[in-house]
């Protein structure tokens, strides 16, 4: 089995997302499937012009000249898709949904029942053969609601594409994976991101126990506390430009 990561961080490989999907496909690689990573913010991928020449022109082939040509290519070969993006204003960051755009070429444009789904219309995949997609992404709040706009749009993106969708790592209050100072006290949820990875490739789902253990919080006292740290640390962070700021409702 190969497996394609895609890391929609324009952090890159300081991102909080790129501290998940390392350990994931290193549990992958040790279940036997071989994997890659592709980092967005390396590559030149344009914006998609919306011209359709990738259907009536040039089928499969995008006429704009970037890197996204050789992604692409390697993109409908891979058996297990990893989406990886940092959660932006409840949604996915820019450079994975356009990334997202310029996969059109992969589907062919006539508009057809789909076999899946009686009575609901969809475009046939250029490249039929079986998939799997899994989300991975990490926010800045504590609580896990703020993932139901980007769970539900890739769940329905898995659902229009007939991918057999494997679920999601969400990682609430995921932005301290990126500090080099917290990385030995996370070293439990990697472990438990290596386990999830393995029991993808052998079991092609995540059991209850390691599920569980993903979504403990990263750090005890719950939401308020975690309030408090963060306030506390962009006070700090103002102050180091000389600004002064306190979070609504804070006397003093």
């Amino acid at each position: 089995m190969h497996v394609m990561a895609i890391n929609g961080s324009p952090r890159k490989e300081k991102s909080s997302t790129y501290h998940i999907l390392a350990p994931l496909l290193e549990g992958m690689r040790a279940a036997g499937a071989t994997t890659e990573i592709v980092q967005l913010g390396h590559l030149q991928i344009k914006p998609c012009l919306g011209c359709f020449l990738c259907w009536v022109k040039t089928p499969g082939k995008c006429v704009q000249q970037d890197d996204m040509a050789a992604v692409l290519e390697r993109f409908v070969q891979a058996d297990m898709l990893v989406f990886g993006t940092p959660l932006y204003h409840y949604n996915m960051s820019g450079l994975m949904k356009n990334f997202i755009d310029r996969t059109l070429p992969s589907c062919e444009p006539w508009l057809v029942e789909d076999p899946k789904h009686p009575g609901k219309s969809g475009h046939p995949d250029r490249y039929p053969r079986d998939r799997a997609m899994l989300l991975v992404s990490p926010c800045g709040f504590p609580e896990f609601d703020h993932f139901a706009p980007l769970v539900q749009y890739f769940q329905f993106f898995a659902q229009k594409l007939g991918w057999r969708y494997l679920g999601e790592i969400l990682r609430p209050a995921g932005d301290s994976l990126s500090e080099e100072k917290f990385q030995e006290t996370f070293v439990w949820y990697y472990n438990l991101v290596r386990q999830a990875g393995e029991q993808l490739i052998r079991q092609g789902r995540i059991t209850p126990e390691v599920q569980a253990g993903l979504r403990k919080d990263l750090f005890p006292g719950g939401p308020e506390v975690f309030r408090n740290e963060a306030n506390h640390y962009w006070s700090e962070t103002m102050a180091k430009f000389g600004l002064t700021g306190k979070p609504p409702g804070q006397a003093g």
